[in-house]
């Protein structure tokens, strides 16, 4: 088994992506006993062999890999980042929680635009790992669903209302995500909002929440109503914009 492992690593670092995403599935299928020799060979393997690395080690949940994780939060790649802050919370590893922060102001410093995937995974896991809290104002709280399928979504009929709620306690939504409810039990994506809006962080932060609002609204205008249709939407608080300060949002309600 240990030569199986050998090669299955080495061919992390194919140049063809079905070759490492094949050595990637056997990887896990091996169980826990690849984790050492992975650990050692993560470092020197490309993007997407590193890729692939985070999903073995996600997909293993054993919290040793949790250096090379964090390691990780320093790569080149963007969608490297990305995908160690996630696995990073996966795996509820709070030690990672000052170098996320420093990876966040990292994001910041470099412009990027907040609805950037980066920018969402490395929120999601700060607040995932308890450094970050969500502003969720009481009356948007109270509209989205609970228990199974519907758990954190909004029905697309609360869309608007939960949009101007957001706006009203100094929130700026990004971008929301249409989803289908299947009779399984689980979802399908049903789309996003048609049109893309920027956010622009040189204007007064009540300027910026209120444009968020109204190109989200005239987003929402074009969303189909259906039982079996529903909503998660993406916002940040102005303490989303903080550099080297506490990444924690005031609590509302």
């Amino acid at each position: 088994m240990e030569d199986e492992i050998i090669r299955r690593v080495a061919e992390l670092d194919a140049e063809s992506t079905e070759v490492a995403e094949e050595a990637q599935h056997a990887l896990i299928a091996l169980g826990p006993s690849v984790l050492e020799p992975l650990i050692a060979a993560a470092p020197a393997l490309n993007p997407f062999g590193q890729l692939c690395a985070i999903e073995v080690f996600t997909a293993l949940a054993d919290p040793r890999p949790a250096g090379i994780l964090i390691g990780m939060l320093g790569s080149e790649s963007a969608t490297v980042r990305q995908w160690a802050a996630e696995a990073l919370a996966e795996l509820g590893v709070r030690r990672a929680v000052p170098c996320l922060r420093q990876a966040y102001d990292a994001f910041l410093r470099r412009g990027e635009a907040p609805d950037d995937s980066e920018g969402e995974g490395l929120r999601r896991a700060l607040t995932e790992l308890g450094a970050r809290e969500t502003v969720l104002p009481p009356r948007s709280a109270a509209l989205r669903g609970s228990g199974g399928a519907l758990d954190g979504l909004w029905p697309v009929e609360h869309l608007p209302e939960v949009i101007r709620d957001l706006a009203d306690h100094g929130q700026a939504v990004l971008y929301f995500q249409i989803w289908e409810l299947t009779p399984d039990g689980g979802r399908r994506g049903g789309g996003g909002p048609g049109i893309d809006w920027d956010v622009d962080l040189d204007r007064p932060w009540p300027e910026t929440v209120a444009s968020c609002r109204d190109w989200a609204l005239l987003a929402a205008e074009a969303v189909d109503v259906a039982p079996d249709r529903v909503v998660t939407i993406s916002w940040i608080d102005v303490t989303d914009l903080r550099v080297d300060g506490p990444q924690e949002a005031r609590a509302v309600g």
